[in-house]
């Protein structure tokens, strides 16, 4: 990319920081621009070191601003600007506070121009212990947005699809910031990445802490894997097509966390996944098999009693195992359809995020969604359902005091008697409805 003039350099540069390219104090008129000098016009340096100079909206004083010039070394130039890039990049992440930066460092387990949902990147970083509990009643998920915000904030992240509320959807990742994350998460040992070219180096025999599999092409058999070197695994995730016999067993991880099978490939061009261990991995949290050629559950679901996310959407699943209300630390659970809940969903009362249920499968939730009062997100299919319903589900709702997101599909008299007898929670942000009568 052709770097900026130094017109245009301060542009940038002053928009970031003041808000406006005329608002430039006296007194940081000189640093500001002996620090564009070493950015040399690459965007990513003048964006990046402008976040440095910020603290809560406000402008850092002056001797921040020496101090951050005379960390720049000499700066970026031609001739060596992944050097001096690292180096800017390297300033930024020791800026962070303690709490954003294991969020940072496990952007390492996915591969290059990957697509990441922001929700799912929360949910991960909550099933790790990454999000710190505040004082008040925020919920784990909402602090976790706001440390999405602030890594966005400061340029690490870059918002890749914005819905119609300006809500950032997905994000990816500067190439050079994942390089900086990657040399940093793998000196510390914190994310194990497995790929085609990297595979004869993993070094097996160590203790890995997290392992992220990428476009693996080669065959990977299962005893290559040591057990040893897996048994302290916290996070396992899989972002290459792959069959059974290419995985290890289950049975290996002892401590896992988080397991991503989600990104394996398409139903269509999988040969099926074995998940037959997974009722004995008991301090799962995550459990992410979105897409995965996988046509039930164990009846031994229910032994992961610190489960706090599951989604199943686009699987064969077609029922839930009566296990699942046992589950009683689970926040989220994605699900299509046409797959049918157990009777005892009331039980899961920490449930945060119910996405998707079609009522006349499992007729039993309308009356159950009342138990669900941390609910905040909920999307449900009234299609075929009897009126008799509708004074129930509207009385559930009424339960919801920390609804957020609400979407029914096919409504039809439903959605016309909850405009003349439901009051929306306060905190509703959205509700969204579709009229067809089923």
């Amino acid at each position: 990319m052709k770097p900026l003039s130094d017109e245009d350099s301060q542009i940038l540069f002053h928009r970031r920081i003041f808000r406006s390219e005329e608002k430039c104090p006296e007194d940081l008129q000189v640093v500001s621009r002996d620090i564009l000098k070493k950015c040399g016009g690459v965007p990513l340096a003048i964006i990046t070191i402008a976040s440095l100079l910020v603290s809560n909206q406000r402008v850092k004083p002056n001797h921040d601003w020496m101090d951050v010039y005379n960390s720049m070394g000499h700066g970026v130039t031609q001739s060596d600007i992944a050097k001096d890039m690292n180096r800017i990049l390297s300033l930024s992440y020791y800026d962070l506070p303690s709490y954003l930066k294991p969020c940072l460092l496990y952007l390492s387990i996915f591969p290059e121009d990957f697509e990441i949902e922001r929700d799912f990147l929360i949910w991960r970083w909550l099933a790790e212990g990454f999000i710190q509990r505040d004082k008040g009643e925020t919920s784990l998920f909402e602090i976790g947005e706001t440390y999405f915000n602030e890594l966005m904030n400061r340029s690490l992240i870059q918002p890749a699809k914005i819905n119609e509320e300006g809500t950032v959807v997905t994000c990816r990742i500067h190439d050079m910031v994942l390089d900086l994350i990657c040399s940093l998460s793998s000196e510390e040992n914190f994310t194990s990445i497995l790929d085609n070219a990297e595979w004869h180096a993993l070094n097996l025999q160590r203790k890995l802490r997290r392992l992220s599999l990428h476009n693996i092409k080669a065959k990977v058999q299962n005893h290559q894997f040591d057990s040893t070197s897996l048994s302290k695994v916290r996070t396992f995730a899989v972002f290459s097509p792959v069959t059974c016999d290419w995985l290890p067993s289950l049975s290996s991880f002892q401590f896992l966390r988080v397991l991503d099978l989600g990104n394996c490939g398409s139903r269509k061009s999988s040969s099926g996944i074995s998940i037959k261990y997974v009722g004995n991995l008991i301090h799962l949290r995550y459990l992410g098999l979105r897409s995965a050629d996988i046509d039930e559950l164990p009846m031994d679901i229910g032994n992961l009693h610190l489960l706090q996310i599951m989604d199943i959407l686009n699987t064969g699943i077609e029922e839930l195992p009566a296990s699942v209300v046992q589950l009683r630390n689970l926040i989220c659970l994605y699900v299509d359809s046409r797959v049918r809940l157990p009777k005892g969903m009331g039980n899961l009362t920490s449930l945060e995020v119910l996405d998707y249920v079609r009522v006349s499968s499992s007729p039993h939730i309308v009356k159950e969604l009342s138990h669900l009062t941390e609910v905040r997100t909920l999307e449900i299919d009234w299609a075929n359902m009897d009126e008799d319903l509708i004074d129930v589900l509207i009385k559930s709702l009424g339960n919801l005091h920390k609804l957020q997101n609400l979407c029914i599909d096919n409504g039809g008299r439903l959605t016309d008697r909850m405009s003349e007898s439901w009051v929306p929670p306060p905190n509703l942000r959205s509700f969204d409805s579709t009229s067809k009568v089923g």
